[in-house]
């Protein structure tokens, strides 16, 4: 469903690559984590899927076509299958639950819509439903930002899911919540990904995490894919040759 074909990505005046001839393909069903150190290019290979960071060689696919062949009106359309999460929530502080659950539908409505906050009813009972999913036990009109980091991230994944996503992005979305908050919005994401049979690939720095929850392990070193496989086939061999400081 989706290719990596020797992508590569170079930022301007860097002198080494933070991709660096990647190739891989995921598919529908699949529940991916990726590890690696910091610096090892996991967001830039998060972003380069839905096209947020373009390609500096190579390509990525999707379905049949590749990124740089779409016009504008497909590429949003891929971004609008995207759902994407992210380590600090990305929400408007002071704005309600709902009203930011509302924006996940913004790919959908006209421009003048939504700058005006003009929602139909069936749009805020989709919010509401999304809330129900992620089992969200605060009053839809409290704002953010009384809300605590599990929160927030749950109002984040329920804006995801008004989107009706295809593929689910995470970068590093539990990476400011302490582990036992990690844990249940994993589980959430997990649950969610199985009912809706999505592609899920998320950025994540807790291997045990990773070992829990994915189908999939892959791993980067210095923009480099180094290893991709089972949960079960990420020993302690592996997990030291990624983690090391050489080369």
């Amino acid at each position: 469903m989706i290719e990596f074909k020797n992508v590569s990505v170079t930022y301007p005046g860097a002198k080494e690559p933070s991709l660096a001839d990647v190739n891989i393909t995921f598919q529908k069903g699949e529940f991916v984590c990726v590890l690696g150190r910091s610096g090892a290019g996991k967001s830039t290979f998060i972003r380069c899927i839905n096209g947020l960071q373009p390609v500096s060689e190579g390509y990525v696919k999707w379905e049949d076509k590749t990124l740089s062949e779409m016009t504008h009106k497909e590429t949003l359309e891929v971004r609008r299958k995207t759902g994407m999460i992210f380590q600090h929530f990305n929400l408007i502080p002071r704005m309600s639950v709902v009203q930011n659950i509302l924006t996940g539908l913004f790919g959908y409505k006209k421009s003048y819509e939504n700058l005006l906050g003009l929602f139909k009813s069936s749009d805020r009972l989709q919010a509401l439903e999304a809330i129900n999913q992620v089992e969200l036990t605060v009053e839809p009109t409290r704002r953010v930002e009384r809300l605590s980091g599990g929160q927030k991230q749950r109002v984040a994944i329920a804006r995801a899911l008004v989107q009706n996503p295809k593929v689910f992005l995470g970068d590093e979305p539990v990476a400011s919540l302490d582990p036992g908050t990690a844990d249940r919005i994993f589980q959430l994401l997990k649950e969610t990904h199985v009912k809706r049979n999505l592609v899920s690939i998320i950025n994540v720095h807790d291997v045990v995490l990773a070992k829990k929850f994915a189908t999939r392990i892959i791993a980067l070193k210095n923009g480099k894919l180094v290893f991709d496989g089972t949960p079960e086939d990420f020993d302690d061999t592996v997990y030291a040759e990624i983690y090391n400081h050489s080369s």
